[in-house]
C-alpha cells in the first residue's frame, strides 16, 4: 500500500481550476472564447508564478460557479507557445486577458486586487454570451 500511495501524482494547483495550454492551437482556441479568457503566463522554473493561484481559485469559484460569469481561466508555460516566446525569461507571473481574440488587459506580477477588480467589472454573464450567438 505504501508504494501505491507514493505513486499517486499530486495535481498541480492550476489543474484544479485552469485549463493547461501547451500548444499553439490550444492558445488560439482559448483566446478566441467569446467570454473573458484570463491567461496566466508563467515560466516553468518560476516559483512566484504560483503565488496568485489561491486567489484565482477563489475568483473562479465566485465568478464562474456562483455568478455564472463567462470566464475561462487558463495557464500557459511561455516555453511551449510560440506567441508567448517574448515572455519566456520572465521571473514573475503575467496575466493576459482576452475577449473574442483581442487582448483587453495586461496585469503584471501578483497583483490580485487588479486582476479581481478587472475581471469582476469586465466579465460578461453566460446569458450575455448566449444572447450573442
Amino acid at each position: 500500500r505504501s508504494d501505491e500511495k507514493n505513486n499517486r501524482r499530486m495535481a498541480k494547483p492550476w489543474e484544479e481550476c485552469h485549463t493547461q495550454i501547451s500548444t499553439d492551437a490550444e492558445y488560439e482556441e482559448s483566446i478566441a472564447y467569446k467570454g473573458l479568457t484570463c491567461m496566466e503566463v508563467y515560466a516553468g522554473w518560476c516559483g512566484t508564478c504560483t503565488a496568485a493561484l489561491p486567489t484565482l481559485k477563489k475568483l473562479w469559484w465566485d465568478l464562474v460557479e456562483e455568478r455564472s460569469a463567462a470566464v475561462n481561466f487558463v495557464a500557459c508555460n511561455s516555453d511551449n507557445v510560440e506567441a508567448l516566446k517574448e515572455f519566456k525569461d520572465r521571473s514573475k507571473p503575467l496575466f493576459l486577458i482576452f475577449r473574442k481574440g483581442n487582448k483587453v488587459q495586461t496585469i503584471e506580477g501578483v497583483n490580485t486586487y487588479a486582476l479581481k477588480t478587472f475581471i469582476e467589472d469586465a466579465a460578461p454573464s453566460k446569458a450575455d454570451i448566449a444572447a450573442e450567438e
